[in-house]
C-alpha cells in the first residue's frame, strides 16, 4: 500500500500526544500495509521515525524578561495587535495594544506576561490550544511593551521586510477587497480579511482557496511551462527555470507554512524530472513528502491544513479514474473534507460543492492571473472590480437565503464509521455509479438522524465572558435566555469584533443541529444580557422574543422594539405566574421598580430530571417573592454579586449545583466573596473557570473541567 511511508511517524507523534484513539487506528492501517513493503521501505520509515523522536523538545522560556523577539508577521485590529514570530528558535505569539513599534523582518526587545493558550470553552468555538498546537506555537504573551527594535540581519529579515513594503503599497494603493484578494493570493497574508469575508468563505468551504496552496503552485508550473513553450532554451533549461521561479515565489511570500510545503513538493517533483526519473506512483510519493515533513515539523499532524492538504491530494489521485465531470468530485470531496472539518465547523451551505468549482475556476484562471497584471500594472485595477462585485454579489445573495445546514457535534469514532462508509460508497461508484451516491448521501443522513435521536435534554449556561446566555434543549423546544454583550468603543475601527450572539451563541446552536429558535427571552436591558441580540437575530430566525412587562427605561425598551421591529421578530411580555410551556413558570417581576435588574424576568424550569431557578440580574430586595421550591440548579443572580442570591433563598430553595455566569478577571470583582461564602459547601461550576456548564441527565459539567461527579 503506497500510503505505508505516512502512517509509523504518524503513530510516533500521537503517541508522544497522548493521542490513545488516534494511535489504535494508525496502528491498524501500518497493520494493513505492512506486508508486500520493500526492505528500503522499512529502513527509510524507520530512519523518519528515528529523527522525529530524536526531534528536540522546546523548552520554556525564561519567566522572567526582557527577551529578544524576531517579529515575522503583524495583525492590527484597531488598537489591539497581535505579534508572531520567535524567541531562541521558539514559535510563539505576543497581544497588546497601541504598539507603534515592531514590525516583521525586526527584532525587538520585548517584555510580557505569560499566558496560557486558551482550552476549548464553548462548543463550536475557538479552540486556542488545538490551533496553537497545529500552528507549532509553544508560547503566549499579552500586555507586550517593546522597548527597541532593529532590522533582522538574517535572509529572513530582508525578506520580511521586503514583503511588508509590498503590503504596504498594496493597502495603499488599491480597493479594499482587490487589496485583500492580492495580499492573500500573491502574499499569503490574511490580515485584510474582515468578518463578512470570512463568514461568506467558511460557510462554503471555500476559505482554503484564500490561501496560496498547492493548486496555486501547480497553477504557477503550468503558466511557466505555457509562457516558455516558445522560448529556444533546452527542456532542462525550462525545468531549472520553474524551480528558481517557484522558489523565488516562495521567498517572496515569508515561506508561510502552506507555501513552503506546496513548494518543496513542487521543487521535489520538477527535480526528479529534471533527472529524468518520471513518478510512476504519486500516491507513494506524496505520502513520502508528507512522512518528511512531519520528521522535520511534528506539529504538522495536527495542522487542519497540513491535514487536508493530504488527505484530499490522495482522495484526488486515488479516484481520478472514477470521475466524468468536476461537480461529482467536488461534492463527494466536500463530503470527504467534512471528516475534518465537523469538529471545527458549525454550518456549511448545500450549495458548497457548486461553489468549490465555480468559484475554484474563478480564482485559478481569473483573478490570480488579474492580481499578477495588476501588482505589475497598478492602471489595470478596474479590470478587477466588476469579478469582485459579482462575487461579493452572489456571497450577499447566498447569505439572505441562508441555505446551510449544521454540523452537529460527535465524536472520533463517528468521523471513522462516516470514512469507512463513504469509502464504501467510493468503491461501489465503480460499478454501480447510484448505489454509491445512496451509500454516501444515505450515510450523511443517517449520521445526522442518530445524533439528533440520542439527544437528551439539556440546559446549558454558555460562556460569554462577564454576561449570560443560557441555551434550553427540550423535545421540540430549543429556546436561548440572554445573549451576552460585550462593551465595543465606537471610536475604535476594527476589522473584526467579538459578539457573544454570533460567536458563540449562534454556532453553539447550529453545533446542537438546529437552525432555528422557538424562543429567545431577554431578562433585562443591560447590555451584558443583549449585547450579542443582533448578532443572533442575523445568523438565525427566532419565532418570539420575550420580555419582562416591567420596564424601568423606557429609552432601552424602545431602542431594543426598535432591533426587534427590523428584523420583524413577534415579543411576547412576561409576568410572574404565566406559563410559556408547561415545564417553564415565571416568578418575577411581580411588581414594577425604577431599576431595570429588580424588572428581571425570573423563571422555574423543569427540563429532563433537573429543575432550575433562574433569576437574571434580580436583587435580594425582590427574592422574597421567589417561591419556596427545591431545585437542583440555581444561577447565582447578578452574576454572583454581593446584592443578589441572598442566604434566605439559597437556604429556601436548596439547590444541588450552583452556576455562575462570569467573566474572568473582571472589573466588579464578581462574584463576590460574601456570595461565595453563602453556598460554600455546594457544588460551583463557574464559566471563568469550567468554561460553558452543560446540565442534563442527573448532574452538571464544565467543559474545560470536564464534569463534576454526582
Amino acid at each position: 500500500m503506497p500510503l505505508y511511508p505516512l502512517l509509523p511517524i504518524s503513530l510516533l507523534i500521537a503517541w508522544m500526544n497522548g493521542a490513545v484513539a488516534l494511535c489504535i487506528l494508525i496502528a491498524v492501517g501500518i497493520a494493513l500495509t505492512w506486508r508486500g513493503q520493500s526492505v528500503y521501505a522499512h529502513v527509510g520509515v524507520l530512519l523518519l521515525v528515528l529523527w522525529g523522536f530524536m526531534h528536540p523538545e522546546a523548552e520554556p522560556l525564561p519567566a522572567d524578561g526582557p527577551y529578544t523577539f524576531a517579529i515575522e508577521s503583524r495583525r492590527d485590529n484597531g488598537q489591539s495587535v497581535r505579534l508572531y514570530g520567535q524567541i531562541d528558535e521558539r514559535k510563539g505569539v505576543l497581544t497588546g495594544r497601541d504598539l507603534a513599534l515592531g514590525r516583521p523582518g525586526e527584532t525587538c526587545l520585548v517584555t510580557f506576561t505569560h499566558t496560557p493558550f486558551a482550552p476549548l470553552r464553548n462548543t463550536g468555538g475557538f479552540n486556542e490550544t488545538a490551533w496553537a498546537l497545529g500552528a507549532g506555537l509553544t508560547f503566549k504573551g499579552s500586555d507586550v511593551a517593546i522597548e527597541a527594535c532593529r532590522p533582522s540581519d538574517n535572509v529572513s529579515g530582508h525578506m520580511l521586510r521586503w514583503k511588508e513594503r509590498q503590503l504596504a503599497r498594496i493597502e495603499a494603493t488599491y480597493r479594499a477587497d482587490v487589496a485583500l484578494y492580492m495580499e492573500a493570493l500573491l502574499f499569503g497574508e490574511s490580515r485584510l480579511l474582515d468578518e463578512e469575508t470570512s463568514f461568506s468563505y467558511r460557510v462554503t468551504g471555500l476559505l482554503h482557496l484564500l490561501v496560496i496552496s498547492g493548486s496555486h503552485i501547480a497553477l504557477l508550473v503550468l503558466a511557466f511551462r505555457w509562457l516558455m513553450r516558445g522560448l529556444p532554451f533546452r527542456r532542462e533549461t525550462k525545468i531549472q527555470l520553474i524551480i528558481t521561479a517557484i522558489t523565488l515565489f516562495g521567498w517572496m511570500t515569508g515561506f508561510s507554512p502552506p507555501v513552503a510545503r506546496a513548494v518543496l513538493v513542487a521543487d521535489l517533483l520538477l527535480g526528479l524530472l529534471l533527472f529524468g526519473i518520471y513518478v510512476r506512483d504519486p500516491i507513494r510519493l506524496l505520502s513520502w513528502c508528507g512522512a518528511m515533513l512531519l520528521a522535520m515539523q511534528p506539529y504538522l499532524l495536527w495542522n487542519l491544513g497540513f491535514q487536508l492538504t493530504i488527505v484530499m491530494t490522495l482522495f484526488l489521485l486515488v479516484t481520478r479514474s472514477i470521475w466524468n465531470g468536476p461537480f461529482g468530485l467536488a461534492v463527494y470531496a466536500q463530503w470527504f473534507g467534512l471528516i475534518f472539518l465537523w469538529p471545527v465547523q458549525s454550518i456549511l451551505s448545500i450549495w458548497a460543492p457548486v461553489y468549490n468549482v465555480l468559484v475554484g475556476l474563478l480564482i485559478a484562471w481569473v483573478i490570480i492571473p488579474l492580481a499578477f497584471l495588476i501588482y505589475i500594472v497598478p492602471g489595470a485595477e478596474p479590470l478587477m472590480h466588476p469579478v469582485l462585485d459579482g462575487l461579493n454579489g452572489t456571497f450577499q445573495l447566498h447569505h439572505d437565503w441562508q441555505p446551510w445546514f449544521p454540523l452537529h457535534e460527535f465524536t472520533l469514532w463517528h468521523a471513522v464509521a462516516l470514512a469507512i462508509v463513504l469509502w464504501g460508497g467510493l468503491i461501489l461508484l465503480e460499478w454501480k455509479r447510484w448505489t454509491g451516491w445512496a451509500l454516501a448521501l444515505g450515510s450523511l443522513l443517517l449520521l445526522h438522524i442518530a445524533l439528533e435521536w440520542t439527544e437528551q435534554p439539556r440546559v446549558t449556561f454558555l460562556d460569554v465572558g462577564q454576561g449570560d446566555a443560557i441555551v434550553v434543549e427540550y423535545g421540540e423546544v430549543t429556546g436561548v435566555i440572554d445573549v451576552g454583550g460585550v462593551y465595543q468603543d465606537p471610536n475604535e475601527q476594527k476589522r473584526s469584533t467579538y459578539d457573544p450572539g454570533a460567536d458563540v451563541v449562534a454556532p453553539y446552536i447550529w453545533k446542537r443541529g438546529e437552525r432555528r429558535l422557538d424562543f429567545l427571552l431577554l431578562t433585562h436591558a443591560d447590555h451584558d444580557h443583549i449585547g450579542g441580540l443582533t448578532g443572533l437575530l442575523e445568523a438565525m430566525p427566532v419565532e418570539e422574543v420575550w420580555l419582562s412587562a416591567e420596564v424601568a427605561d423606557r429609552d432601552k425598551r424602545d431602542e431594543l422594539l426598535a432591533v426587534l421591529d427590523e428584523f420583524d421578530v413577534p415579543v411576547r411580555l412576561l409576568s410572574a405566574g404565566d406559563r410559556p410551556y408547561p415545564w417553564m413558570w415565571v416568578v418575577a417581576p411581580d411588581e414594577s421598580s425604577d431599576d431595570e435588574n429588580a424588572n428581571s424576568v425570573s423563571l422555574f424550569m423543569n427540563v429532563g430530571a433537573l429543575s432550575y431557578l433562574l433569576t437574571g440580574d434580580l436583587p435580594d430586595t425582590r427574592e422574597g417573592s421567589i417561591p419556596t421550591v427545591d431545585v437542583d440548579v440555581f444561577k447565582l443572580g447578578h452574576h454572583g454579586a454581593e446584592s443578589s442570591s441572598s442566604r434566605e433563598l439559597i437556604e429556601r430553595v436548596d439547590p444541588e449545583w450552583i452556576v455562575v455566569s462570569v467573566g474572568a478577571n473582571n472589573r466588579y470583582g464578581h462574584p463576590h466573596p460574601d456570595t461565595l461564602n453563602r453556598i460554600e459547601g455546594r457544588r460551583l461550576l463557574r464559566t471563568d473557570e469550567d468554561g460553558m456548564v452543560v446540565c442534563e441527565g442527573n448532574r452538571c459539567r464544565g467543559i474545560v473541567t470536564k464534569g463534576v461527579t454526582p
